[in-house]
């Protein structure tokens, strides 16, 4: 499979890197679930890097689990925020969810319904950031951003979700 073309606009070959869609698909995830493609971004300025600090590598497993097995979760690592290397994003196999996992707080929070609507989040983002201008008229792009992106995935603006963080930094 190829790259979407729509990030060859924003992006050089250089700055994508391939993601193990075969592995995933055979692993059970449904097609609707991945990118259409089977590159992502590296980096998106301020929220997203596939550069990761430390022992944990992208799209390595971390397991989260009880010594009663009471708890015994999986997750795979998609990348980190660009200003906070241990704010990670990580992809749940069980529900398809992308959440953020905080390496000290040992927090989680919503983020995405799946990889696919996470990724295209990152390309809408990273046209915005592409289009910025300053501060005249961001609050205004920001809410069409909004409006954009909640039509995408209206659960990544639940009261307790990742975006509307960020974009309430924007205006």
């Amino acid at each position: 499979m190829a790259v979407d073309p729509r990030f060859r606009s924003l992006w050089s070959e250089d700055e994508l890197i391939p993601y193990p869609r075969e592995a995933w698909l055979e692993g059970g995830f449904s097609p609707d679930m991945l990118p259409a493609g089977d590159e992502i971004p590296l980096d998106v300025e301020v929220v997203y890097t596939a550069f990761l600090e430390g022992d944990i590598e992208l799209f390595d497993t971390i397991q989260l689990s009880t010594e009663d097995g009471s708890l015994d979760v999986r997750l795979i690592v998609v990348g980190a925020v660009a200003d906070n290397p241990d704010l990670l994003y990580v992809l749940d196999p069980k529900t398809g969810e992308i959440l953020q996992f905080d390496l000290q707080q040992q927090d989680v929070q919503a983020v995405n319904s799946n990889f696919r609507t996470f990724v295209e989040f990152l390309y809408q983002f990273a046209l915005f950031v592409e289009a910025d201008e300053g501060k005249a008229g961001r609050a205004e792009r920001a809410e069409t951003l909004r409006t954009v992106l909640e039509s995408i995935d209206r659960p990544a603006f639940a009261p307790d979700a990742w975006w509307p963080l960020v974009l309430s930094q924007l205006r």
